[in-house]
């Protein structure tokens, strides 16, 4: 699997496209997170399934990703070639898509949603820390910037793709996912065939099995630091995953009826959002973005739920717009701390215990919240979760020494 490079090329050059095809099977992943946003409000209104079935639907997924990273985090580290995870990673993931796409009942589409979250468990973590063994390899800083960019645009372009399929009615319910699988092959084909350096991994002496030191020991005095991270990311992601699976049903909900597509990229205004805040301070150093990252997040949800209390759409899709610029600074700072503090032989384990929970975090809101809506309807649930969001970030911006 490992293609001979020229030596006389750049560094910096050769790693070009393995990067490219990385970023590339982070984005199909990602897409498959996203994609059914706007289409859960017509498969609820084809199948007549309650809120908390809806947002069942992206926790299955969420808990899927637990599943994976908790299986495979550690897997990562000790293979002699990453690739060996990745390719069977995006094979899982284009299945899921497939499945997904041609549901016929409700079963099958958590089997979709089951298996995009497994494979993009095995995926996320074994990607970031080939992104961190580059950086290593050519001694640039872009692992922290580059994945935070295709996760955010990703999930960006899935509510797009599926919104404006609805729009046009073209098949909306298969022909998005036709493409993540698409996707998803090209770049299992890129990472086979793109030039992938040899050695795959960072070859520090450190990384010798007799060498390595346990996790535990290796952090030392870091895990306060690693734990705040998280707290910050399962923030971030409880309220964009919030978003993902109710954003179109709140946005709908202020709207003339019928606008079920229009409704849908609200998701990927907010994802859009992120994704430029993430480019923007990919630069600014990691401290001041968590912080002014966490503070604009929890005062734009405020605005959210003012703007759905009062009935005014253009104040939810504002309020909307600033939530995804506090959760991009926030995403892009913490991955830039986590790439400073990770010790360089246990990265794949540390990437996915970050995003252990991240994804538990935003599963079991998630779940949360559907009840709540269900029980107490939209808006009150919405104003619950807002409070909660405040005093979170309050927590947060006290205790952390970012």
């Amino acid at each position: 699997m490992n293609a001979s490079l020229p030596p006389s090329a750049p560094l910096q050059s050769r790693l070009a496209i393995p990067r490219s095809f990385l970023a590339l099977a982070l984005v199909s992943a990602l897409l498959g997170s996203t994609t059914p946003s706007p289409l859960y409000g017509l498969y609820q209104a084809l199948w007549g399934f309650p809120s908390v079935t809806l947002s069942a639907l992206y926790a299955v997924y969420a808990f899927g990703v637990l599943l994976s990273l908790a299986a495979f985090g550690r897997l990562s580290d000790r293979l002699p070639d990453r690739r060996l995870l990745l390719l069977p990673a995006l094979a899982v993931v284009g299945l899921g898509a497939l499945i997904f796409g041609f549901a016929g009942d409700l079963q099958a589409l958590f089997l979709g949603r089951l298996l995009a979250g497994l494979g993009t468990g095995a995926l996320t973590g074994s990607a970031n820390a080939a992104l961190m063994d580059f950086d290593n390899l050519d001694r640039q800083r872009r692992a922290a910037s580059l994945a935070s960019l295709a996760f955010t645009g990703g999930a960006a372009l899935g509510p797009v793709l599926s919104s404006a399929a609805l729009y046009l009615d073209f098949w909306p319910r298969s022909s998005p996912f036709l493409l993540i699988a698409a996707l998803a092959l090209l770049a299992g084909l890129g990472l086979v065939f793109g030039n992938w350096p040899r050695p795959a991994k960072t070859p520090a002496s450190s990384d010798r099995p007799a060498a390595r030191q346990p996790l535990a020991q290796a952090m030392g005095s870091l895990w306060p630091a690693f734990a705040m991270l998280c707290a910050v990311l399962v923030l971030g992601w409880a309220v964009g995953s919030l978003f993902i699976a109710l954003g179109t049903t709140m946005l709908a909900s202020l709207l003339p009826a019928g606008a079920l597509a229009a409704a849908g990229l609200i998701v990927a205004a907010f994802q859009i959002a992120a994704g430029a805040t993430q480019f923007l301070c990919r630069r600014m150093p990691a401290g001041q973005a968590i912080r002014v990252g966490c503070a604009l997040l929890a005062a734009s949800w405020a605005g959210c739920a003012l703007s759905l209390a009062y009935g005014q759409a253009w104040g939810f899709c504002l309020f909307t717009l600033l939530t995804g610029v506090g959760y991009g600074a926030s995403f892009v700072g913490a991955m830039g701390r986590l790439a400073a503090i990770a010790p360089a032989q246990h990265r794949g384990s540390l990437s996915s215990l970050f995003y252990v929970s991240g994804y538990l975090g935003s599963a079991l809101s998630i779940l949360g919240i559907g009840a709540l809506v269900d029980a107490i309807g939209l808006l009150p649930a919405m104003q619950g979760l807002a409070v909660c969001v405040v005093l979170a970030t309050l927590a947060i911006l006290w205790r952390g020494r970012f």
